[in-house]
């Protein structure tokens, strides 16, 4: 079964989110981007699809957050 991956990173002062169709979007904020991967990715699970959304942490950043995960129609949440 192909999965539609959603990827959530930042480079230089961006967040940038990459889409299944390889579409990549720029936000400003980290919420921001995940909250557009995860929007996605609801919409294409909600048509049967099986999706994944990856969040690559900021390793400049505070490491505390930890790396999220969500895959199928069900969220679930990796450390």
């Amino acid at each position: 079964m192909h999965t539609d991956r959603f990827v959530v990173f930042k480079f230089q002062d961006e967040w940038l989110v990459t889409y299944a169709d390889r579409e990549q979007s720029a936000f400003a904020t980290r919420q921001d981007a995940e909250r557009s991967a995860f929007d996605a990715a609801d919409t294409l699970a909600s048509h049967g699809h099986a999706v994944s959304v990856l969040i690559i942490p900021d390793t400049t950043g505070d490491a505390s957050k930890p790396c999220l995960s969500a895959l199928g129609p069900e969220k679930q949440s990796l450390n």
